[in-house]
């Protein structure tokens, strides 16, 4: 299997691919816009993006073409825990380069030793960048991996402000997405809608699952192009494997969709 991610050998999403497609070939983007095209254009059969951090919350590029992009359902979710480090060469260090999720995922490291965040598009890629221009001062935060692969320096590490911190990756392939009553137990369901434009459309979208006692696990808005002040909202909610739970998920979707103006579904998978 041919399976994309965006990202450079050695980043965190390369480590997803690998933990669930173990020997797939794994190919990089540089773009998560890319990444998607490549299964649009069917030069993949799957592809494996990161969707929400326990830290720096939802990956807001990755929900946007979920949205846009036809023809896509969500299938599969890993979660990946995130033990991030400073890589480079010995000495002081003044600046520190990385994906903008893990500059945030370690901005109190970075505040507290003051040193400058660098927005790179990729970890692993800022790992390299740092080992092919070997400038004093400057190092990445990346994965431990990262740094055999590039030869740098573990400058220190576990430096996130949290712990706990993990990523929830989503698989995403070509198809129609499967819907609550046709997923297998222990399921979460993902989706995006835009509200009835009435008083109180978004209490009522929720109350669709609340009086069926459907547990919602997300809920984030994003703002609609074009439309100033007007929002999409992201919605996941888990399917448990009570007898009846299948079907009162799909009761509760069936009714979002009538009280929507517009909704899409993404898919219903297994939880991780």
């Amino acid at each position: 299997m041919k399976i994309a991610y965006q990202g450079e050998p050695g980043a965190y999403s390369d480590e997803a691919v690998a933990a669930l497609f173990p020997g797939a070939d794994a190919v990089g983007h540089p773009t998560f816009r890319l990444t998607f095209e490549s299964l649009s254009l069917g030069a993949v059969d799957a592809v494996v993006l990161p969707v929400e951090n326990t830290s720096a919350g939802v990956v807001q590029e990755v929900s946007d073409l979920l949205w846009e992009l036809p023809g896509l359902r969500v299938v599969r979710e890993h979660v990946l825990p995130v033990q991030h480090c400073l890589l480079g060469w010995p000495g002081p260090v003044e600046r520190a380069l990385s994906h903008p999720q893990a500059l945030a995922q370690c901005s109190r490291y970075l505040h507290g030793r003051q040193i400058r965040p660098v927005a790179f598009h990729d970890t692993a890629g800022a790992a390299r960048a740092v080992a092919e221009q070997r400038q004093p001062g400057t190092a990445a935060i990346a994965s431990r991996a990262a740094a055999k692969r590039y030869g740098l320096y573990v400058l220190a590490e576990s430096i996130q402000d949290d712990s706990e911190n993990r990523t929830r990756f989503v698989v995403v392939e070509r198809g129609d997405p499967v819907r609550p009553r046709d997923g297998a137990a222990a399921s979460k369901c993902s989706l995006a809608f835009v509200a009835a434009h009435r008083p109180g459309s978004l209490a009522h979208a929720l109350d669709c699952f609340a009086r069926r006692n459907v547990n919602l696990t997300r809920l984030d808005s994003r703002p609609q192009l074009g439309k100033p002040f007007e929002y999409r909202f992201y919605l996941d909610f888990s399917i448990n494997g009570e007898v009846g739970a299948a079907a009162a998920a799909e009761a509760a979707l069936s009714d979002l969709e009538e009280a929507s103006a517009e909704i899409k579904l993404f898919g219903t998978f297994p939880a991780a």
